[in-house]
């Protein structure tokens, strides 16, 4: 009998190790299955991220289009209604200072009038080219030459603001579908735009890289920032924080890289510098 209890006993021990080796290679397994789980839940999680923050950046971008068009249509009516006016007023200031020959005081005010009237001309064709109606001549470019070209027109303000200036093009090496004149015009204003983030001084460089598919452009200063809340107008047409200006040089920029089939995107951060990142096809 005593036998019989110590059989069982040891059997119910084995049957006991059994099922408890079973448990814990049943825990392990369910174990590792969860921290597969987690690390699959973690991408998942950061994958819905960042579509949703792609999905974000292009309602903001689609948005940014549809106003830019309606703005674009009501500036190029704008411009057109003051084009005619503007010319009389000028063609009137130019006879009035050829019958002022001998009144030389009365002569400098029909040059104000003349000067003026250039300056909002200037302003009206911003406004133009700020519509878009001007469609972009692809053809074969070698943008490395377009961009030094925009750089080379601003080398003396950049001197005179004792700016340090480089650039870094070599990764340009194949020419690309694009209006010369249009591009070397966007990088002037990013020039031109570094540059007043720049007022005592500092430094700016353009810098580039290569893809099978798409050139990227940084022009990149270590100026005062853009403030956070103010980052997503920049583009928009007559923002700006500028005592002077119109507000139309970075909405000219991105409406003439949107015809170029291209992005813009922008990193700043206050009293650090700014990025401005320009994407473009190769080929259109």
């Amino acid at each position: 009998m005593e036998k019989e209890k110590v059989e069982l006993l040891e059997e119910a021990l084995r049957c006991f190790n059994t099922t408890s080796n079973e448990l814990q290679k049943s825990y392990a397994l369910l174990s590792d299955e969860v921290r597969r789980l987690k690390v699959e839940l973690e991408l998942k999680n950061k994958a819905l991220q960042e579509s949703t923050l792609e999905q974000d950046k292009l309602r903001e971008q689609a948005e940014r289009n549809k106003r830019l068009a309606a703005l674009g249509e009501m500036s190029a009516r704008i411009a057109h209604e003051l084009r005619n006016p503007l010319g009389s007023i000028e063609l009137f200031a130019s006879l009035l200072k050829k019958g002022l020959s001998e009144e030389p005081e009365k002569q400098s005010w029909a040059d104000h009038i003349h000067t003026a009237v250039s300056a909002m001309d200037y302003a009206l064709s911003n406004m133009l080219i700020f519509t878009g109606k001007t469609n972009p001549h692809f053809q074969k470019t070698d943008l490395k030459r377009v961009i030094e070209e925009a750089s080379l027109f601003a080398t003396h303000l950049l001197k005179q603001k004792e700016i340090h200036f480089m650039q870094s093009l070599d990764a340009l090496t194949e020419p690309i579908d694009c209006d010369e004149d249009i591009l070397r015009q966007i990088f002037v204003n990013l020039i031109l735009n570094a540059m007043d983030a720049l007022p005592n001084g500092g430094s700016l460089k353009i810098t580039a890289e290569e893809s099978s598919q798409h050139v990227q452009i940084f022009v990149q200063d270590s100026g005062c920032g853009i403030p956070e809340d103010q980052v997503s107008k920049i583009f928009d047409p007559f923002f700006t924080t500028k005592n002077k200006g119109t507000g139309l040089g970075l909405a000219i920029v991105y409406s003439a890289i949107v015809a170029h089939h291209g992005t813009i995107e922008v990193m700043s951060r206050v009293s650090e510098g700014t990025v401005f990142t320009v994407t473009l096809p190769k080929r259109q």
